[in-house]
């Protein structure tokens, strides 16, 4: 039975088909046509639904593509449309999109609306004066999952700065006559399927004792983090899957720890739930964190999907390699730790076993004399896969480097550790003849295959181009003489 709050009205249903998107049941169930489909991927963002979930007496407000997100996932949460935002009059994103000129053919402009949208009403759970316009910097991570090949952007981004001219709409107000059963831990275990059809069966639970359980009766069952890739697997190749356990809802799992110049992610971090922690401790994480797809994608993808996935170029495990990180995995065999350097074991394949999970992601925070560099080489700035994911952390002492973890995505049929390169830097001094020296043995670590995003030649040359560019910003202006000569 899946309960959930849709525009201010409370809906139960028992007969969701497991494997339906919110997409699919907002469309077909629920006549909210203004919900459109524009590529069943998560990257176009003409899907883009706003939610609210009630989290110890707080509500947060955030976007997700309903595309690829399964119908669970909105269990004890409140959903809110481009009709369900429009009250007795339109909501300010609404018309200001009009009066701004922001749409053309329209098909996209429910999407950026509910991004709007959900930019405001974060800025009011904020407290922020909506006189007070939004930084082109939040306008543009708002925006970044909604594409638009009409306007141009500028006039939408007009209607983003002024969203605040217009009187206050408040969606909160919709859902605090309301609120959800939040799960009771003395409640006991509860293995009944969430959602169940003829192929197929869902499972939610709340503790890793019920995961556990579950896990035992049913090893082989598909664990759905967030979906942003997985999503894939049902919008696009149309499967179905015999049993699936959703994690999300998983107590501890999404927690953040510091302690004793240590940090430890829960799995289920989102990408948006880390970037604050992370932006004093880790910056060039941080940063990182923001070039992952969009707003939609990283609210929804999780640190403990992007290594479990094993997607040789996914952006998050080379930079946990880079920063040492080890993988703290439970299930039906106990807990234990490996190194994230040993998990992967080929390509999309990694140390778990069936009935097991990944727990926690912990490493030690980059010291005074740590150097992190982390880059993502793109075609495009938002929204995009990598060509090269290039990590490196060094350790400097008297100008000489005593420690270096190079890291590459898209090189290999995994995530790999360069480890000759980093023999080549390891006891040398920081000049840009070390590093030269060091990127001419990459081919040694990699040997990259061509695809659709790049060549083999330019992947290699990518990598040797990020080496220097790290040497030029450990040296800054005292290697201007040696380029010039």
């Amino acid at each position: 039975m899946i309960r959930f709050n849709l525009n201010g009205e409370w809906i139960e249903d028992g007969n969701i088909d497991p494997m339906c998107t919110i997409l699919n049941y907002l469309r077909t169930q629920m006549a909210q046509t203004d919900v459109k489909e524009g590529c069943a991927a998560g990257d176009c963002g003409a899907c883009t639904v706003m939610l609210a979930s009630l989290d110890n007496g707080q509500l947060s407000f955030y976007t997700v593509n309903a595309c690829i997100a399964l119908m669970a996932h909105l269990h004890n949460r409140y959903i809110f449309t481009a009709q369900g935002i429009a009250q007795q009059s339109l909501h300010p994103a609404q018309q200001a999109m009009i009066d701004f000129h922001g749409s053309q053919c329209g098909f996209c402009t429910p999407g950026i609306v509910m991004s709007l949208a959900t930019l405001y009403q974060q800025r009011l759970q904020q407290g922020i004066d909506l006189n007070i316009v939004p930084s082109d910097h939040d306008i543009h991570a708002a925006l970044s999952g909604n594409l638009c090949r009409c306007t141009g952007y500028q006039p939408i981004v007009s209607a983003a700065r002024h969203m605040g001219d217009y009187p206050k709409r408040d969606c909160a107000e919709q859902v605090q006559a309301a609120a959800v059963v939040e799960f009771d831990p003395n409640a006991g275990v509860s293995r009944e399927p969430l959602q169940q059809s003829a192929s197929s069966q869902l499972f939610m639970p709340q503790t890793e004792a019920e995961l556990i359980a579950l896990l035992q009766q049913y090893p082989t069952a598909q664990l759905w983090a967030g979906g942003t890739d997985l999503g894939l697997a049902i919008t696009q190749q149309f499967k179905t899957m015999a049993c699936v356990i959703v994690l999300g809802r998983v107590q501890g799992l999404s927690s953040i720890e510091i302690q004793n110049k240590q940090m430890s992610l829960g799995a289920l971090c989102s990408y948006s739930d880390v970037e604050q922690e992370l932006t004093p401790r880790v910056p060039s994480l941080a940063e990182l964190v923001q070039r992952i797809g969009s707003r939609q994608i990283r609210n929804l993808g999780t640190l403990g999907g992007n290594i479990a996935n094993a997607s040789p170029i996914g952006d998050m495990p080379p930079a946990f390699l880079a920063l040492g990180a080890e993988v703290e995995i439970n299930g039906i065999y106990g807990l234990h730790t490996i190194a994230l350097e040993q998990f992967f074991t080929g390509y999309k394949q990694t140390q778990l076993r069936a009935g097991e999970y990944i727990r926690r992601i912990i490493f030690n925070l980059p010291q005074e004399n740590d150097h992190v560099f982390l880059w993502k080489i793109s075609k495009r700035h938002d929204d995009d896969i990598s060509a090269v994911m290039f990590a490196l952390k060094l350790s400097i002492e008297n100008e000489t480097i005593i420690a270096a973890k190079l890291a590459l995505g898209g090189m290999a049929a995994t995530p790999i550790r360069a480890y000759h390169v980093e023999s080549g830097l390891i006891g040398q001094p920081v000049n840009l003849a070390t590093f030269k020296q060091a990127g001419s043995l990459l081919e040694q670590d990699c040997s990259p295959m061509s695809d659709v995003r790049a060549s083999a030649s330019y992947r290699l040359q990518v990598g040797k181009n990020l080496l220097l560019r790290a040497a030029l910003e450990l040296t800054r202006g005292t290697v201007q003489a040696e380029v010039a000569s």
